[in-house]
């Protein structure tokens, strides 16, 4: 069994997974658009105890690296960075957009979305062959009803969206409603490459 715990709280309320290898055992998804360290370490307690997992139990810690709200960036790198050091275990983070990516079918392109608050997206397009995901450009931002606008118009790639913000548009078919679990997304990621550990991701609103 590895159990591996994901922590995203940089986007809308955040999110806490657990998983034993690829398979989600349990999470929380935050309401809140502010996250808190007291309240992120608070939901990882609850979700250990209600699964009844020993945190000397966990093998990996993943985290998101960003992109989203630079405390909440901090925030949980800085709680993931305490409990690799208190329970002496590997951590690993990866951008939650590249995580968005790697969690669709091989061979398409696909642009990953989260909402930035304040009227921003932040957006990056990838491809996905054979398990490997590649960033085809930088992420980028841009004020919501130009994305929105953008998706409604472009037919060329898979969209999959974090629910904040789908829920503020009407799609065509074929676009993703990803919901708001990134973190069950990071720790797939993780999972699959442990050892990979990616800058913290601030991106600031280029308009």
């Amino acid at each position: 069994m590895m159990i591996i715990l994901a922590l995203e709280s940089a986007i809308s309320g955040g999110s806490v997974s657990l998983l034993d290898g690829g398979r989600e055992i349990a999470h929380w998804i935050g309401t809140s658009n502010v996250s808190k360290a007291e309240d992120l370490l608070a939901n990882i307690d609850e979700l250990l105890t209600s699964n009844n997992i020993k945190r000397n139990e966990i093998g990996l810690i993943s985290v998101s690296a960003g992109p989203g709200s630079f405390t909440g960036i901090r925030i949980g790198i800085a709680t993931a960075l305490g409990l690799k050091a208190g329970l002496g275990i590997e951590m690993s983070s990866e951008s939650s957009l590249k995580a968005m990516a790697f969690s669709q079918p091989n061979g398409a392109k696909i642009v990953a979305a989260i909402p930035m608050g304040r009227n921003a997206v932040c957006w990056q397009p990838f491809q996905k062959q054979t398990e490997i995901v590649t960033a085809l450009d930088e992420p980028r931002t841009m004020p919501e009803e130009e994305f929105l606008s953008m998706v409604l118009n472009e037919a060329n790639a898979a969209y999959v969206l974090h629910a904040a913000l789908y829920e503020k548009g009407s799609y065509a078919k074929g676009i993703i409603n990803f919901g708001a679990n990134i973190a069950y997304a990071v720790g797939i990621i993780c999972h699959r490459n442990a050892s990979v550990v990616t800058e913290p991701l601030f991106i600031s609103k280029s308009f």
